[in-house]
């Protein structure tokens, strides 16, 4: 009976391979977008982690086209032993008749493979989300209002993040008391459309109506079991913006609606849906905001990497000459050569390459087996598998190159030119028609498929200066210990909603600590510095209250830091920077240097003397009201312990 039981309450995901675009051409016109590289590891593997690790236990990967492929790297996965194979079940469904997600969706109604709630996803869906805990949300809703027929997963950024100005907008009218769906429109990205209309009636019919101008659209849903039948009774639904119209416009006939939910600012997720969100998504898994995915996921959790500063990555049987440079933000995958005279800038590279003499690559991502000669030149561009690219060449300005081609010696490509091979096996400009991306761009002098001219430096979905949403604070911090700091965070924030054991939250910190040859005095500072800047906090009804709850659970953490005299000067530090950058704690330092001293994080000696620093340094932190108040109850309650003694 338990074992049934089980498996009545398993986690279903159904998982479309297929994106019915050819944005990816010509890399996907003969293999799976499954197959597509990011930052080093092919889409599939990431998925495959990001459903075991959020709680799915059964997966069912949709095919349309390339099935046997994927049903074979699936096979090679279980054989040897990943992860995601421990824990989850896979299904490999296949078809060739399926043109749309509608024809998906009907299949699987035909097929009654779906016990009840499942996720459904796209396989360009990167994200470290938790489906399971965000499939019970659905289900409580679902008990609320017993029409809903899907919750829709959407990140919040801000406005000027890459992740939203280089794909189609999402504004989101909402009841914000329940997260009820009332509108829901999206928009070619650079749309110049400047006024948004909202029926009358949506406004008296709701006590308070939310609007979102700013949200990332996931490709992540959370359905209920009425939503393959409800493809099935409506052939017009095509897509899942169909579905989303239909169901909006149709809601008493079709007795359903829409309800939406904000992933919290320590969680990511992204769909790779053209060239720019690829760019983005690829600097992101660099950067880490995508931990627990990582270049090491999947069948390459075998490669080891060595970090070199600036973000450098080197896997360690590449192979680099001395006077080759890796400037920052860059991949070398396993068995690579990179020749003299190199330079390599924001760029990743895949497997067993080789980058002659003199070669300067920039802003560009290289697959696996290619061959760039002496004295060429890459920026912002895409090199897939096993291709030559001659002597004195220059790709620019957004080149893509398929699979297996040879570039001639001397060759200027230059903007939006997909590389094939035909019959005659000679290079040719493809004669697509262009992605949706392309029709977009606009202007005449954007001669590129979808790339940045240059590279985006612009900030990541937990950035304190993109991200509405983010937990760190405005204060400038330098990229290694940011990134440092941001581990932390997340490391805290995960241990506190998990209820994770200290000790491992510890073993964690010091492994991000090496990682980023952060000094000891400098952890200390911010691991006090993440505890009062966890998102938990921003969120809180009661601050201090919830403060009081965060030092007790990581007690542990504290005393493993914070144990010396000099450590604790670190502390009070940390508790200055954060309180004068997060709002959360705006006036409210002695409050928190109270709760510090009750929990023997600090002591009164320390506390004098860090104080008595403020005032000779005239800090004007020191003349903060709760500040002096505290301190003067600190001098009376020590006052009253000499008069008894």
């Amino acid at each position: 009976m338990k074992m049934e039981m089980d498996k009545e309450n398993i986690v279903q995901a159904v998982v479309i391979m297929d994106t019915f675009n050819s944005n990816f051409s010509p890399l996907t016109d003969n293999k799976p977008m499954g197959f597509l590289e990011v930052a080093g590891v092919p889409l599939i593997d990431y998925v495959l982690e990001s459903l075991a690790l959020g709680g799915v236990g059964e997966a069912i990967l949709f095919c349309c086209q390339n099935g046997q492929k994927i049903k074979e790297h699936v096979q090679k996965h279980q054989d040897n032993k990943s992860l995601w194979s421990l824990t989850m079940d896979i299904q490999i469904l296949m078809s060739d008749t399926c043109q749309t997600m509608g024809d998906v969706m009907r299949e699987l109604d035909a097929a009654a493979l779906l016990k009840g709630y499942f996720v459904l996803a796209g396989i360009n869906s990167i994200t470290n989300m938790n489906f399971a805990s965000l499939l019970e949300q659905h289900k409580q809703t679902c008990k609320k209002d017993k029409g809903t027929a899907m919750t829709l997963v959407y990140k919040k950024l801000s406005w000027e993040h890459p992740l939203i100005s280089s794909d189609r907008s999402t504004f989101l009218a909402a009841n914000e008391n329940t997260k009820k769906v009332l509108v829901h429109k999206r928009y070619r990205p650079k749309s110049k459309e400047k006024i948004i209309s909202l029926p009358l009636d949506l406004v008296l019919n709701n006590s308070e109506v939310k609007l979102h101008h700013n949200l990332v659209d996931t490709n992540i849903a959370l359905c209920s079991p009425t939503v393959p039948p409800l493809f099935s009774d409506n052939f017009d639904f095509q897509t899942r913006d169909d579905f989303i119209h239909g169901i909006l416009i149709n809601e008493e006939i079709l007795a359903s609606s829409l309800y939406y939910t904000l992933l919290k600012s320590n969680q990511y997720a992204a769909a790779i849906t053209n060239w720019k969100t690829y760019q983005t998504v690829c600097r992101d898994i660099l950067h880490k905001w995508v931990y627990p995915l990582s270049i090491e996921s999947g069948l390459y959790s075998r490669d080891k990497y060595t970090l070199t500063g600036n973000l450098n990555f080197v896997e360690n049987s590449a192979m680099l000459s001395r006077s080759c440079v890796l400037t920052e933000n860059t991949l070398i995958g396993a068995k690579t050569q990179v020749q003299d005279n190199t330079t390599v800038t924001k760029s990743i590279i895949g497997k067993k390459c080789t980058i002659g003499n003199n070669v300067i690559i920039n802003g560009s991502h290289i697959m696996n087996n290619v061959i760039i000669k002496d004295n060429c030149r890459i920026s912002n561009s895409f090199i897939d598998d096993n291709c030559v690219i001659s002597e004195g060449s220059n790709l620019h300005a957004g080149t893509i190159i398929a699979e297996n081609v040879k570039v001639e010696s001397g060759s200027d490509l230059k903007g939006r030119i997909e590389c094939s091979i035909d019959n005659d096996k000679k290079l040719q400009k493809s004669e697509s028609s262009g992605t949706e991306w392309e029709e977009s761009s606009g202007s005449s002098d954007e001669e590129f498929i979808g790339f940045d001219k240059v590279w985006s430096d612009s900030e990541s979905c937990y950035s304190s200066i993109s991200s509405a949403d983010s937990s760190l604070p405005d204060s400038p911090v330098p990229d290694d210990t940011k990134m440092f700091l941001q581990e932390v965070i997340d490391s805290l924030a995960r241990g506190y909603d998990e209820k994770l054991k200290c000790d491992y939250l510890i073993l964690e910190i010091n492994s991000s600590r090496y990682a980023y040859n952060i000094q000891l005095n400098e952890v200390n500072f911010f691991v006090v510095r993440a505890l009062l800047s966890m998102p938990v906090l921003s969120e809180a009804k009661n601050v201090l209250t919830t403060v009081k709850d965060i030092l007790k659970y990581f007690r542990p953490v504290l005393a493993n830091y914070i144990k010396s005299k000099s450590s604790i000067m670190d502390c009070l530090r940390a508790v200055e920077d954060t309180c004068l950058n997060c709002e959360w704690l705006d006036g409210k330092s002695g409050q928190i240097l109270h709760l510090l001293y009750e929990a023997d994080v600090v002591d009164e000696d320390s506390l004098v003397d860090w104080y008595a620093e403020l005032k000779e340094n005239a800090n004007p932190f020191v003349k903060q009201p709760s500040l002096v108040k505290f301190f003067e109850w600190l001098q009376e309650a020590s006052e009253e312990s000499d008069d008894s003694e």
